[in-house]
Formats: structure tokens, sequence, C-alpha cells
């Protein structure tokens, strides 16, 4: 059974993480989505990179942006306000799993450094 840490909680959604199995989940709007910590890399470099290129030719406010998910069939679908919210929140998640990956790297107590 999962005992879930959270890695960022805001007006926009949260993202929470077992720190046994690593299994993320994200809740951003009306979307709630688990994730491997392989598919949240790969799903927040894909966020990042739409938030940078800027949909010039759709309003702020239009639900423009399709962001498949790991699940077939099945994608997010937001404004490019909604895709910078997103980043922000994704790239303080990733910068936040970071310094928990090297502290759990340095620590005496990881499984890895018992071989399990």
């Amino acid at each position: 059974m999962c005992n879930y840490q959270t890695l960022y909680h805001g007006q926009n959604g949260y993202v929470i993480r077992c720190p046994h199995c690593k299994g993320i989940q994200l809740a951003f709007g009306t979307s709630v989505v688990n994730l491997a910590p392989e598919e949240f890399s790969c799903f927040a470099d894909m966020v990042v990179r739409l938030s940078d290129g800027k949909e010039a030719c759709y309003p702020e406010n239009e639900k423009s942006i399709c962001l498949p998910l790991p699940a077939d069939h099945v994608m997010m679908l937001l404004t490019p306000a909604e895709t910078g919210r997103l980043a922000s929140m994704v790239m303080e998640v990733r910068a936040l799993l970071e310094a928990y990956q090297i502290l759990e790297a340095a620590s005496p107590y990881s499984s890895d450094a018992y071989g399990e």
C-alpha cells in the first residue's frame, strides 16, 4: 500500500508520489493521472516544450493544446495559459524529484546500499 508524500500542492492541482514504488499522481484542473517516474519525466518534457512554443494563432484562453497521456486514447486539452501553469508545476516537481534522488543516493539507508 502506498504512503504518499506531497511534492506540489497549489491552486492548480497537486503532485504526490509513493517513496517506495515511486508512482506519481498528478492532478491538474479536472484531470488526475497516475504515472511511472519515466512517464512523468516524458510528460514534463512535453509540457515544458509546448509552453515554450507559445501558440500565437490561438487566444490565451482557448482550449487548443492536446497533451497525450500514457493511457490509450486519453488526452488533456488545455489553453496556452493552462499549459504555462502546468509547466511551472512540473518544473517545480522535477527539481524536487532530482533533489530527492541525490539525497536517496547519498543515504546509507537506501535500498541500493544493501544490495536490494
